[in-house]
């Protein structure tokens, strides 16, 4: 072999190696890196401080405090016109009711003059003084039964009732009935469980389903100090406001009786509570790891539960995706709502 040809194959040679050497340093590092850890994505909570309470839901028609039946003033007049109708609201001395007064002006007439002339003849000494004041008494009896002639609301309140036909006699009963719903009552049936955890004068919230769901302001008036034989229960009344005139005689209300009260308690999503092996375990966020914790549960209302043992305020509570993890995982925590 020449010289040169010899000198071409070493330096071929040496190449050779230089690029196999390269190939297995490089793979040499790419087998000693490891694979980035996925992390799983979570919604977190802190943990708070809140209120529980237990509730029962009492309920019964609310119904005027008071009802008022008007009558005429005499039973002989005759009705001419009927003014208002069931379920129209009236104001105090709203007329209601017109009766014939024809006759009673003629009279009403005559006695207006008969005093003015009786009057004048005093003045000049030409009747006693008797005889004026029995003029003006006349006259002041037929004023009053002018007055009659109208029937007038007693009250603020809804016309509940009319019995007056045009054309009749008024005769002695009830013409109109009003009712007074400025302010109702409502009677709940409490049982002797929980009757001592009632106060008089203490506001319990309304609701009327058939108005909004707008809670209206009740207050203990009555607390009965025996129970009704018949329903085993006491009739306990409150008395609820109409400010703005929405509630009706008979509807249905209901208050919310508070029978169990845990204040100042730690209160998570009973949602975030997981079953394991036999036990209640939450997720905590702690370095961007899952960490299990078994917790223990007291009072649990609907989506929210008492927690007695097991956390401590301001930790980060999984609420979602705690099914997806385990003790360890590695985490990415959002807050509830944020996009994962």
């Amino acid at each position: 072999m020449t010289k040169k040809r010899l000198i071409l194959v070493l330096t071929i040679v040496i190449m050779l190696s230089v690029v196999l050497t390269g190939c297995k340093t490089q793979e040499k590092k790419q087998e000693t890196i490891e694979p980035e850890v996925q992390k799983i994505p979570v919604a977190v909570e802190s943990v708070q401080l809140g209120t529980l309470e237990k509730t029962i839901p009492l309920g019964g028609l609310l119904k005027a405090q008071e009802e008022v039946f008007v009558v005429a003033k005499s039973p002989v007049f005759k009705i001419v016109d009927v003014l208002v109708e069931v379920g129209d609201y009236v104001t105090k001395d709203t007329p209601l009711v017109i009766f014939d007064s024809r006759e009673l002006d003629l009279q009403l007439g005559q006695a207006q003059l008969a005093h003015e002339r009786n009057q004048e003849l005093y003045a000049i000494g030409a009747v006693s003084k008797l005889q004026l004041e029995q003029s003006e008494t006349a006259l002041e009896n037929l004023q009053i039964q002018k007055e009659n002639c109208s029937l007038l609301s007693p009250l603020n309140g809804i016309v509940a009732s009319v019995a007056a036909i045009e054309g009749q006699l008024a005769g002695s009963t009830p013409l109109i009935s009003i009712v007074d719903i400025d302010c109702l009552e409502l009677e709940i049936q409490v049982g002797e469980a929980y009757i001592n955890k009632l106060k008089k004068g203490a506001q319990m919230e309304v609701s009327v389903p058939a108005v909004s769901e707008e809670k209206f302001k009740g207050v203990i008036m009555i607390i009965p100090p025996q129970i009704d034989p018949r329903t085993k229960a006491y009739p306990v009344t409150l008395s609820v406001p109409n400010n703005k005139g929405l509630l009706k005689d008979g509807m249905y209300g209901e208050v919310q009786l508070v029978t169990e009260r845990k204040e100042n308690v730690l209160v998570i999503p009973q949602y975030a509570v997981v079953d394991f092996e036999q036990k209640q375990v939450v997720f905590v966020v702690e370095s961007d790891l899952a960490k299990m914790r078994e917790v223990e549960l007291g009072l649990t209302l609907g989506e929210r539960a008492e927690v007695v043992k097991g956390l401590s305020k301001g930790e980060m509570l999984i609420v979602e995706g705690q099914y997806g993890v385990k003790d360890g995982s590695s985490v990415a925590p959002l807050a509830r709502g944020e996009n994962k």
